[in-house]
Order: structure tokens, then C-alpha cells, then sequence
């Protein structure tokens, strides 16, 4: 059940409008809802102000750290670039070896604002895997 959820969710990526290089390695998509095989395709990068803001952090090959790091990082938006502000949120999760391909959970932003979630492999904290940006409005 699990590897149908991936396939379709992997599918649905490599299909959207999101530009995504041709070595694919590692990918983070946002969702109003939780993910299941009927909500895979219906992602979103605005969400309400106190709404769960579910992320999916996909791998093409098994993820072989035992930890995962997730930051959400605020920016602002004035001026001519984005300026990274501070961390809002930051959490450790452990890799279920079942699902080594995927991780997911959601997070709340009670604030309005322009964020970006980093995640890391515990044992390199010094880059992150991968970055993806959302709003809250």
C-alpha cells in the first residue's frame, strides 16, 4: 500500500508544473490535507494562517540516515532579496526502514509570511538535502 502511495505521489511530481531537475534525488511537496492515494495529486504552496501544513519529503533511492533534521526557516520579502530571518521550527524524526523512500508529518505556522523548509541528514548539517518554500497568508 505504501509503494502505491509512492508511485503515485512520484508520478504526480515528475508530471506537474514544478521544475524539477533531471537527476532527481530528493523533493518536498506541501498539502492542505494529509496524504493518501486520493490526495496525492492536490498539493498547494499557500496555506491559512493556524492550518496543518502537511509536507511530503520524497527519495528516489532509500534514505539511509536513521534521522531526518526539518527547519522552517521565516524570510522576508522586502527588498530586492529574500532575506532568511530565523528558525520557527525545527524537529528530528526517525526514518521508518519500511517507507525508506518517504517521510511525512505537518507543521502549523500561526504567523503570516514567506518560509522555506530545509531538510537535513543528521549526520551533514552543514547543507540540507533539500529546500522548498511555502506561504501562510
Amino acid at each position: 500500500m505504501k509503494k502505491i502511495i509512492l508511485l503515485l505521489l512520484l508520478i504526480t511530481v515528475f508530471t506537474s508544473g514544478f521544475t524539477i531537475p533531471k537527476k532527481f534525488k530528493y523533493g518536498i511537496i506541501f498539502n492542505k490535507v494529509p496524504f493518501t492515494r486520493e490526495t496525492a495529486g492536490s498539493y498547494t504552496r499557500s496555506f491559512a494562517k493556524g492550518e496543518r501544513i502537511y509536507w511530503l519529503f520524497m527519495s528516489n533511492k532509500p534514505i539511509k540516515a536513521n534521522f531526518i533534521k526539518v527547519q522552517v526557516v521565516s524570510a522576508t520579502d522586502k527588498g530586492p532579496w529574500n532575506t532568511l530571518s530565523g528558525i520557527v521550527y525545527t524537529n528530528e524524526y526517525r526514518i521508518n526502514k519500511d517507507s525508506p523512500h518517504f517521510f511525512t508529518d505537518y507543521v502549523v505556522m500561526h504567523t503570516g509570511g514567506h518560509y522555506y523548509m530545509e531538510i537535513f541528514d543528521k549526520n551533514m548539517l552543514h547543507k540540507p538535502l533539500v529546500v522548498a518554500d511555502f506561504y501562510v497568508k
